[in-house]
């Protein structure tokens, strides 16, 4: 093949126009060009097909096969349509042909026995005796109480936990603010006991990461991922969600049901308490706080019998 006339290489040449526009295509460009290795891998020139695209679309997808795979053919159709002025008879695929891509998929909401286990297991990580295991345990006991997301609470220093006020401070959020958020008296003391662990390894110095590896450097977005992903396996864990397997995210996500169902009990009128909630877990529109309540099986029972209350009420007046 002519190196000259690679997928690659017009995928590349997509990217720089748009980019000149004013585009960052990050996760896209990052996308297009596994798709561009996967043509050229096959030996494809010319136009594109629609069989070769939804080949792609559908390569090494596994439970949520129809999800991922309509989202990878949004990502390439721009592409496709940009590649047909130079081969016209390439094949655009039809809009939602695999269905819709960014639709919300439902979580794993953990119990509390699989909280459980997680914490023991990291607390049994080796080396024992060692900074790994009190960090590990303490990073996801931390998320799971709070509803952190994990980048947040990696970059968390020692000057943002007030264990005498009970909060923690996340600086520079997602969209670019920050907010305070309230410990319950649980994970002062587990922050309070970690910390003071942690600082005859590292030290204690206020604009340090809180949860650092053995040379006191902030823990790896891509080291933690990998350590859940082995503790999870060593569990057995099976995903009860949309997801191929449960993810630390879902750990924001089963806080969020926990409390609501809390909130449900103890009759806090929901509308109310989910404005807080939206401040707390830093969303930036209430819309993407009150899908909890129709994208999770748990809450949408809660919505269904508040629901039904309301038609029986309604009939009764009648």
């Amino acid at each position: 093949m002519n190196s000259g006339h690679t997928m690659q290489t017009a995928v590349q040449r997509y990217l720089e126009e748009r980019r000149r526009l004013g585009f960052a295509l990050k996760s896209t460009s990052t996308e297009l060009m596994r798709f561009a290795r996967f043509a050229d891998a096959r030996g494809h020139q010319g136009p594109l097909t629609l069989e070769l695209q939804l080949d792609w679309a559908r390569e090494h997808v596994v439970r949520t096969s129809l999800v991922t795979a309509a989202r990878r053919l949004e990502i390439v159709r721009p592409f496709a349509t940009y590649h047909r002025q130079f081969e016209p008879t390439t094949e655009v695929p039809p809009p939602f042909i695999l269905g819709r891509g960014h639709r919300r998929l439902a979580p794993h909401i953990y119990t509390d026995q699989e909280m459980g286990d997680l914490l023991n297991a990291s607390g049994r990580m080796t080396p024992q005796g060692g900074l790994r295991p009190l960090t590990y345990k303490a990073l996801f006991g931390l998320i799971a109480a709070t509803g952190l997301r994990i980048s947040e609470a990696l970059k968390l220093q020692v000057a943002d936990i007030d264990l005498s006020g009970a909060t923690v401070t996340v600086r520079q959020t997602k969209f670019h603010k920050s907010r305070c958020l309230p410990l319950h008296p649980s994970a002062v003391q587990a922050l309070s006991d970690y910390l003071r662990a942690r600082q005859r390894f590292v030290g204690g110095a206020s604009d340090s990461p809180v949860f650092a590896g053995p040379t006191g450097r902030a823990l790896s977005l891509s080291g933690v991922h990998n350590v859940f992903a082995r503790l999870r396996d060593q569990l057995g864990w099976r995903a009860r969600g949309d997801h191929a397997r449960p993810r630390i995210h879902d750990m924001r996500h089963t806080m969020v049901v926990r409390r609501v169902q809390r909130w449900h009990e103890d009759g806090v009128s929901i509308d109310h308490a989910m404005f807080w909630l939206c401040t707390y877990l830093g969303h930036a529109k209430i819309s993407d706080t009150y899908w909890y309540l129709t994208g999770t099986p748990e809450l949408m029972q809660l919505v269904g019998a508040r629901f039904e209350r309301f038609v029986l009420q309604g009939a009764g007046r009648g």
